[in-house]
């Protein structure tokens, strides 16, 4: 007889019980003391922004400037918008922590020196404590630290001129905003610069502007509205090593499946080669944004085939699966190697808007994208890049998820594991591997290596690792990419197709990346109806685990690794007898949080008032955003306690029992809760093994959200998310699952994580 499965369960929605968050209280508390001289020194930097104020035409009425916060004045929960508000100099903007940017007017900075000069009041004081300096945006914060001389000298060349990126300020009010817009083009017209405004920039503005002289760079540092002033980033594919070129296996010629039951993977790369006997037959459709004179679809076609043929052509590594995809070819890099024929590459514009074509075009069908692919610009730790936000916003817009390289380090030395501060500095992940709705992949090593590489199962020499912005975990996942000497030396490659019907081994972050995105699909390919975006992100993240040991990743690992590699996807939508697995997806309002009270938990786990087992749980969100606020991008968080009620001091008290995974304590750039417990993340994990039992009376389940920059008085912000609950027992006897079934029908009302029929794919030799 076949094995009975066992359904992951669904808790239906709205059975949690809502209930009104309550704020804060306790005595208000000043950072410093507020002097006459306090005083004095901060309406002293305001003097620089009225000269300045005096000086710009009248219909032009408004300027940005910088408050700097002491560090300890940084949380949401000391500020209630008494000093800057609409009726003085509102905030606008953050930049790095600790950084806030507002909108100045003569009005507003009139009535800001009063506050300041005359303020009394409780609150008010201590906003005035938390202020370190007040000032003007200075040409050298527009530049972030780049001279004039060399962005002008490695900016690209067009027509003689060279090309940089200039973005605004956006002054959060539509009227204001299109008047400066005007005005700042009328500034360009008058010093006869060039430029192009870029509408695939949702929420920015975003422009190329061609400059002739170092002269004009510096004029554009000084344009009062400009936010940033800096290089484009460009996209192209990395060199390719083809290693061990030999003639392809029959196998993969000689399929008896029919791609048609397979999910679809766009490819967003160099193209798919026609010239593989049996390929076509997996590609679902092409669209091409590339002139055939600069076409060179090796790297996207080494990426296909790893998608199609992965396990069968690396069969030594059962870790990848077998989870053969379609592909949806969408060529968009042109040729890197000058020795195959003419080179081109793209800008992130450019790539903007061919992306956004191929969405309009296909979404519907294709929710898993692979971008094996990435630029120069290093990941910052305060901001997320452009091209980033972009990617967030077409991934909501269209209900789609990027699979995004981590971005590869190329030059002897490669990086050392654990990281030296040289290899730490240097070798950070590339955008858009920040984009925080996109899974950023990084490379482990399938094999040892037999001289300075690392050992199987650790960060590739090559991959680049994380932090991301503002200390969330990036890459997200890891998979296999290859393992080369630390002096480039003995490369151990995977196997994929080459551009005719050959197979050949190369190294890389674009090569981890598609075993990645082949789970995701199958995720979403399986469960009927297909699932949110979210809930496929908490199903693989949460069956992530590190190769090494096959258990959760250690804390200061996560840089490298993030949570881990997904295995076993197709056990993973099923259960165990000794375990269950609890699917809740839900929404959330701002100002209050869900609880499911007296939760079922499993009678065999269970002693009198003693419980045992191993907890954990991955939770998935998609937080409301705001470009304009730099390291605070994401303004809502979404945290999860799972614990029991214990009697103190003769009454029922709460206690969380599954804590948080890689909090990353004590080593962030700001030392407030917020940060330290890494949160405003779109995921976190939970893990708790209880081998000798904790007591309690009963268990509880609770989410709650908080927010930031008044997204609390936005009625229409709620927040969906998805929470991945299991419970089992770690030496795999106790009956945990039929137990679980039987408390949940009391309890709760559930169905099945319903699956469609697998295909039942063989490993071929």
């Amino acid at each position: 007889m076949p094995e009975e499965r066992l359904y992951v369960k669904i808790v239906m929605p709205k059975q949690g019980v809502e209930k009104k968050k309550h704020g804060g209280g306790g005595k208000i508390k000043p950072f410093g003391a507020v002097t006459s001289a306090t005083r004095a020194r901060l309406v002293a930097g305001l003097e620089p922004v009225e000269t300045l104020l005096a000086d710009i035409p009248l219909d032009r009425p408004v300027l940005p400037l910088k408050a700097i916060l002491a560090a300890k004045a940084l949380a949401k929960s000391h500020w209630r918008d008494v000093l800057f508000n609409p009726n003085s100099c509102p905030i606008i903007g953050v930049g790095k922590p600790g950084e806030l940017f507002l909108r100045g007017s003569r009005e507003g900075i009139h009535t800001l020196k009063r506050r300041i000069l005359h303020g009394e009041r409780e609150q008010m004081v201590k906003e005035i404590s938390a202020v370190k300096e007040l000032r003007p945006i200075a040409p050298e914060d527009r530049l972030n630290g780049i001279t004039v001389a060399k962005l002008f000298s490695a900016a690209p060349e067009v027509r003689g001129r060279r090309a940089i990126k200039v973005k605004l300020f956006n002054y959060s009010d539509p009227d204001t905003q299109a008047n400066e817009v005007g005005g700042f083009e009328r500034q360009l017209q008058g010093k006869a610069l060039s430029f192009i405004p870029h509408s695939q920039y949702k929420g920015q503005d975003i422009y190329t502007v061609t400059c002739k002289t170092e002269a004009d760079v510096a004029f554009l540092a000084n344009v009062l509205s400009v936010r940033s002033v800096g290089l484009i980033p460009m996209f192209r594919t990395v060199r390719e090593a083809r290693l061990n070129s030999r003639p392809a296996p029959n196998s993969i010629f000689t399929s008896e499946f029919d791609p048609a039951s397979f999910p679809i993977v766009g490819v967003v790369d160099s193209g798919v080669t026609k010239d593989v006997p049996n390929l076509e037959r997996w590609v679902y459709s092409r669209e091409r944004f590339v002139s055939a004179a600069e076409e060179n679809t090796y790297h996207g076609t080494f990426v296909a085939g790893l998608l199609v043929w992965g396990h069968v052509l690396n069969p030594e590594y059962p870790e990848i699966g077998r989870h053969p995809c379609r592909i949806l070819d969408i060529h968009v890099l042109p040729n890197s190697d000058p020795t195959y024929g003419a080179v081109g590459s793209v800008t992130e514009s450019e790539l903007l808007q061919d992306l956004e074509q191929a969405l309009l075009k296909h979404s519907n069908e294709v929710k898993v994208w692979n971008l094996s692919l990435g630029s120069d610009e290093v990941c910052s730790l305060d901001r997320f890049s452009d091209f980033a936000v972009q990617l967030d916003n077409l991934q909501e817009r269209f209900g789609v998820t990027f699979v995004i390289a981590a971005g590869n380090y190329a030059t002897a030395p490669l990086l050392s594991y654990p990281r030296d501060p040289r290899s730490a500095d240097a070798g950070r992940i590339t955008s858009p591997a920040d984009s925080v709705l996109g899974i950023a992949v990084g490379a482990i090593a399938q094999l040892n290596h037999p001289t300075s590489g690392t050992q199987r199962g650790e960060p590739s020499p090559f991959s680049r690792h994380g932090p991301g912005p503002n200390h969330i975990i990036k890459p997200d996942l890891v998979h296999f990419g290859g393992n080369i000497g630390k002096d480039l030396s003995h490369s151990l490659g995977l196997t994929s197709l080459d551009n005719g019907p050959k197979i050949v081994e190369d190294v890389g972050t674009s090569f981890a990346t598609p075993l990645v995105a082949r789970q995701l699909a199958s995720i979403h390919h399986r469960i009927t109806p297909t699932p949110s975006a979210t809930l496929a992100r908490a199903i693989l993240t949460h069956n992530a685990v590190d190769i090494r040991t096959q258990e959760r990743v250690k804390d200061g690992d996560d840089h490298y690794l993030g949570f881990g590699t997904p295995l076993g996807i197709e056990r993973a939508l099923e259960c165990d007898p000794w375990k269950m697995t609890l699917v809740f997806e839900e929404v959330m309002r701002p100002g209050y949080f869900l609880e499911w009270d007296s939760f079922p938990y499993p009678e065999s786990l269970t002693d009198g008032d003693r419980f045992r087992g191993e907890i954990w749980m991955t939770l998935a969100y998609s937080p409301a955003r705001n470009p304009s606020f730099g390291s605070e991008y994401c303004e809502t968080h979404v945290d999860a306690h799972f614990g029991v009620y214990r009697d103190r001091k003769g009454k029922e008290e709460f206690s969380g029992l599954v804590p948080v995974e890689h909090p990353n304590k004590g080593i962030l750039f700001e030392s407030f809760q917020v940060q330290t417990l890494r949160k405003w993340a779109p995921v976190r994990t939970y893990h708790r093994l209880m081998e000798n039992g904790v007591r309690g009376k009963r268990w509880r389940l609770c989410v709650e959200l908080l927010c930031r920059h008044g997204v609390e008085e936005n009625k229409a912000s709620n927040q969906p998310f998805a929470l991945l609950l299991s419970i089992s027992d770690p030496k795999k006897k106790a009956p945990v699952y039929d137990e679980m079934v039987r408390s949940l029908r009391t309890r709760f009302q559930t169905q099945n994580l319903a699956l469609r029929p697998s295909v039942r794919v063989q490993r071929q030799n």
